[in-house]
């Protein structure tokens, strides 16, 4: 009887503890990753700066303009896999946010192409360029939820 009991514990807890060493792990990559990742960007913009204003031909709207580009886009990106569950409960999207491989831009301009339309889609495109949304779409996504809508 108590044999039957302890096999059903561990039966229960083998997954759970198997789950939160996947948890632990990403939590250390993502620890290292930010600070070997915050290290270059700034090594990176610093190196930037003092290049070009050392040779006088800086343009700051062609130097900096890339850089946050890509952040905006990486924060995209972040924000999708976080609030993925939030934006599916109020956009009630045919395709569903929260992959981390996309963007909120991404899914949205999809969603868009699919005949779905909200006030999100508008507001990311006023911000960030005209035809945002549409133009993050890849062609893999395309094909991909064409056949599969």
């Amino acid at each position: 009887m108590l044999e039957k009991i302890t096999n059903k514990i561990r039966n229960y807890l083998k997954p759970r503890l198997i789950d939160l060493y996947q948890l632990f792990k990403e939590i250390v990559i993502f620890i290292i990753g930010f600070v070997v990742f915050s290290i270059l960007i700034q090594i990176g913009i610093l190196y930037t700066l003092i290049k070009h204003l050392y040779r006088r031909d800086y343009s700051l709207t062609r130097q900096l303009r890339p850089i946050i580009r890509s952040a905006t886009l990486a924060y995209d990106g972040l924000a999708n896999a976080a609030s993925g569950e939030l934006l599916n409960d109020l956009l009630k999207p045919k395709i569903k946010y929260g992959k981390w491989h996309h963007t909120i831009s991404a899914v949205t301009g999809i969603n868009f192409l699919f005949g779905i339309d909200n006030k999100f889609r508008k507001l990311l495109d006023f911000v960030l360029g005209k035809n945002h949304c549409v133009d993050a779409v890849t062609d893999e996504m395309k094909c991909y939820y064409g056949k599969n809508n």
